[in-house]
């Protein structure tokens, strides 16, 4: 779209009907939300970096330090107003142009340390283990069968099939 057609299109936006501005509404959001497109923006940012971002609440650029990266979404504490943004989506980032107003150097993302996935190799039968049910509760039993890709649990309240993954030594002291 050349810019004549959108400025056309931004011109004619107020005689626009409810519905017709909703359902572009829904569309531009269906863009802006695409996984391909988030990923662009998330691959350049990490937790600590200083950004300029769009505030949706008042429709200006401010800057400010991302706290949390999530799925669709980012929290971002601003640096002017002391504010934090909850749920600023990740196209509200301004990639081109200036990122911060104060430049300053910002410590690269810590990496998760390695954790050793266990495996069958790790159990074996009659061995007391632990893991999380459904529920996120704990469950603590005995080992009574090694499978390919399962372990047989007996515990207090029946038999599990669980995972190696899942699985942890209990440690009796």
């Amino acid at each position: 779209m050349n810019p004549e057609d959108l400025a056309l299109l931004v011109r004619n936006l107020p005689q626009a009907e409810s519905l017709d501005l909703y359902r572009l509404a829904h569309a531009i959001r269906a863009l802006y939300s695409e996984p391909r497109r988030i990923l662009a923006v998330r691959s350049r940012l990490h937790v600590g970096i200083v950004v300029r971002f769009f505030d949706d609440i008042d429709g200006a650029f401010r800057n400010g330090r991302i706290i949390a990266l999530r799925d669709r979404d980012m929290t971002i504490d601003e640096i002017d107003r002391h504010l934090r943004h909850t749920h600023v989506p990740y196209v509200a980032i301004d990639l081109n142009g200036q990122n911060a107003a104060e430049p300053e150097i910002v410590d690269p993302p810590r990496q998760k340390p390695e954790v050793k996935r266990t495996t069958r190799a790790d159990f074996s039968i009659g061995e007391m283990v632990t893991f999380d049910d459904r529920y996120q509760r704990p469950v603590i039993g005995k080992i009574i069968r090694l499978n390919q890709k399962t372990a047989t649990i007996q515990a207090d309240i029946g038999e599990w099939r669980v995972s190696f993954g899942l699985l942890r030594h209990v440690v009796d002291l």
